[in-house]
C-alpha cells in the first residue's frame, strides 16, 4: 500500500517535495489496519521531514534516528494485530455460544412441547382403554341378548313343530 505526501514550498524558489510512505504487510491484517499504520508514519514523521538529515542526505541516512520508532511502531501495530484476531476469535465464540444457547432454549422447549403432546396421548390412551371396555361389556351383554332371543326363538318353533305331532301321537 502507498501513502504520498505532496509538500509544496511557498517561497517560489524553494523545491517542492513529494514523500513517499509504503507499507508491505501480512495478508492476516486487514487493509484500514495497514492504512492506519501508514497514517501514523506520515505524522510521527513530519517533525523529522524538516531536518536537513531527511531533506538534503543520502539514501537510507535517517535510518539510524528513525529505525528505533518505527520498530516500536511496527511492533505495536503486530499486536493490535494479535489483538484483532484474539477478539475475532472471542467474537466468533461469543456468536457460536449464542446460537447453542438459542439452540438448545428451542430444544427445551420442542421437549416441553412433546412432554405435553406425551401426557395428553396418555390421558387418551386411558380413556380409549376404558371405552374399549365399556363397549367391549356392552357388545358381550348384546350378543348374550341376542343369544337368548335366539335360542328362544329357535326352541319356541322347535316345540311348535315338534310338541303337535307329538301331542296327537299321545
Amino acid at each position: 500500500m502507498k501513502f504520498h505526501v505532496f509538500e509544496q514550498s511557498l517561497n517560489e524558489g524553494d523545491e517542492s517535495f513529494i514523500w513517499s510512505f509504503c507499507a508491505v504487510a501480512d495478508k492476516k491484517l486487514e487493509d484500514a489496519q495497514v492504512r492506519s499504520f501508514i497514517e501514523k508514519l506520515v505524522y510521527i514523521t513530519e517533525p523529522f521531514r524538516e531536518s536537513p538529515e531527511w531533506r538534503e542526505g543520502d539514501l537510507l541516512c535517517a535510518q539510524a534516528s528513525f529505525a528505533p520508532i518505527l520498530l516500536q511502531k511496527m511492533e505495536q501495530i503486530q499486536d493490535q494485530g494479535r489483538l484483532a484476531m484474539v477478539h475475532q476469535s472471542v467474537n466468533t465464540t461469543k456468536e457460536i455460544m449464542r446460537e447453542n444457547i438459542e439452540m438448545s432454549l428451542e430444544r427445551e422447549q420442542n421437549l416441553n412441547d412433546l412432554q405435553k403432546s406425551s401426557a395428553e396421548l396418555s390421558v387418551m390412551g386411558r380413556q380409549f382403554k376404558k371405552r374399549a371396555k365399556q363397549v367391549k361389556k356392552f357388545k358381550m351383554i348384546q350378543n348374550a341378548k341376542h343369544g337368548v332371543i335366539v335360542g328362544t326363538i329357535v326352541t319356541g318353533v322347535t316345540a311348535a313343530i315338534i310338541v303337535p305331532p307329538l301331542v296327537a301321537l299321545l
